[in-house]
């Protein structure tokens, strides 16, 4: 926190921190309700966007408020603690809106199948839209959303992280920002709208704040470090949802390539994942599509984060290796921010850059990446006698995915735990407002998206996306009537 300077280097009625989609939202709905605007950025220009440009793209959308708050009950389970009826209410109100919302900006909306948790009381609410016909993926709602800030003039400063919110008794009254090695200091007549993201490219926080994580990279962009928690704890926000992440996932890090690489994984079957006691942990598959939902497995008949028993190796066979490429060049950050790595077609090119360990047998590749020798012949010897029975007993992988590991030589890829994002931040209340520890809310500061988001335990796929639109209208239009002459009446 930073006590209000002699000089205001500039002003504005409204702050937004950050530029997704819960920024742009927050900025649109603020200007439309007559406030003056200005967006704040962290990243450059070229790397605009954050999770929004380069997630799945992807919106949760509520055929019916009432069955989503059943819904949404179900997913959170014993986690509903904190989330108030009221808060509920504006959640499924406003998710429900955003449909007529994105049409209004030019959205043709194309429902794809994605009820992520099928089995969930209100879960026949669930419809997951695209923007027109096309893959998962790629830009077509960035585009739209960001077509219509820029119709709209809003302003947006690249390159100029905010630092610390500026408190004047008890009211956020700006924000310092860093602008070309500069210190700015910008007043919000009206208020502050923080819409940073999470933590999920923090190690600290990471460690602090969610078990069984010591070593973690983010699949998204490299710029969510934690940011906005760290100047909401400033001024005494109270905390919620911190250990609850989208993730993890198994993935590839190299040390020259900012962010995690999603797994390829080609049509061949002669691959497991196994722990750092060489055995298997987990039903191999793509991420969040096999037995796995954004990092949540069920084991004994209970949801809970998938364990990471690091180090793990993806161990494969020649016969694997010549299938295609292993690591997916041409992942989401990829896409939207140039081809950062392009994965050779053979994965030779990756052996030889010492990424993939090779050995003519199966005790030396052990040896090689220091597992039990004895473990990891064990552990394949069982996966060749279920690959040949067409059934795996132990972790329920279909016949067509089971392929014999036996023909080297050897191969073995160190994986890591990837995050898409954090759902954990300042708690908000139905106004959109961030509260502090003693449950009042902190006058004139807001935040929507995965700053602080809702979701408390199990998610839904779209549904931090929806988040951002539904509750970046509500910190908008709030925030736009503290200290205007509607508000004034209002209140």
């Amino acid at each position: 926190m930073t006590p209000a300077p002699l000089h205001w280097d500039e002003e504005t009625d409204v702050i937004v921190v950050g530029y997704g989609y819960a920024g742009a939202t927050a900025a649109m709905t603020a200007q439309e309700a007559g406030a003056q605007v200005l967006l704040l950025e962290k990243a450059p220009e070229a790397h605009k966007g954050g999770n929004s440009r380069v997630s799945a793209n992807i919106v949760f959308w509520p055929a019916d408020a009432e069955t989503a708050k059943v819904y949404f009950r179900s997913m959170a389970g014993p986690y509903m603690d904190d989330i108030s009826d009221e808060l509920l209410d504006v959640w499924a109100t406003e998710m429900f809106a955003n449909k007529a919302w994105l049409e209004g900006l030019g959205m043709t909306p194309v429902e794809m199948p994605y009820v992520e948790f099928p089995e969930l009381a209100g879960s026949d609410c669930v419809r997951v839209l695209l923007n027109g016909e096309g893959p998962v993926g790629g830009e077509r709602l960035w585009r739209l959303v960001e077509a219509a800030v820029e119709a709209r003039h809003v302003p947006i400063s690249y390159d100029t992280p905010a630092v610390s919110l500026v408190m004047e008794e008890r009211r956020i009254v700006g924000v310092i920002a860093e602008r070309r090695g500069k210190r700015v200091a910008i007043r919000a007549r009206r208020g502050v709208v923080l819409t940073c993201g999470g933590f999920e490219n923090n190690p600290a926080m990471i460690r602090n704040y969610v078990d069984g994580l010591p070593r973690v990279h983010p699949v998204g962009t490299p710029y969510n470090t934690g940011d906005g928690i760290r100047m909401g704890l400033e001024v005494g926000a109270d905390l919620w949802h911190m250990s609850n992440v989208s993730g993890p996932i198994l993935s590839f890090k190299a040390p020259d390539i900012p962010v995690a690489q999603w797994l390829n994984l080609p049509h061949g079957q002669s691959f497991v994942f196994v722990g750092a006691d060489g055995s298997r942990f987990t039903m191999e598959g793509e991420p969040c599509s096999v037995g796995d939902a954004h990092g949540k497995v069920k084991r004994h008949g209970h949801w809970g984060r998938q364990a990471m028993p690091l180090p793990i190796h993806m161990i494969f066979d020649e016969t694997y290796r010549k299938h295609g490429p292993i690591g997916k060049a041409g992942a989401d950050w990829d896409v939207s921010h140039g081809n950062l790595y392009d994965w050779s077609d053979d994965n030779l090119r990756e052996v030889g850059k010492g990424w993939i360990k090779t050995a003519g047998t199966l005790r030396q590749l052990a040896k090689l990446i220091d597992l039990p020798p004895a473990a990891l012949e064990h552990t394949i010897s069982r996966f060749n006698e279920s690959a040949r029975n067409g059934a795996d007993p132990d972790w329920g992988r279909k016949p067509q995915t089971l392929g014999a590991i036996e023909a080297g030589p050897f191969y073995a890829m160190e994986l890591t735990p990837a995050l898409v994002n954090t759902q954990g931040g300042p708690r908000r209340n139905a106004q959109a407002q961030i509260v502090g520890t003693d449950g009042s809310a902190i006058d004139r500061l807001f935040s929507a998206g995965e700053h602080g988001s809702i979701y408390s335990f199990l998610y839904q796929g779209g549904g931090n996306i929806a988040e951002c639109f539904a509750f970046g209208r509500v910190a908008g239009r709030n925030a736009a009537l503290c200290g205007s002459a509607a508000g004034a009446a209002r209140a």
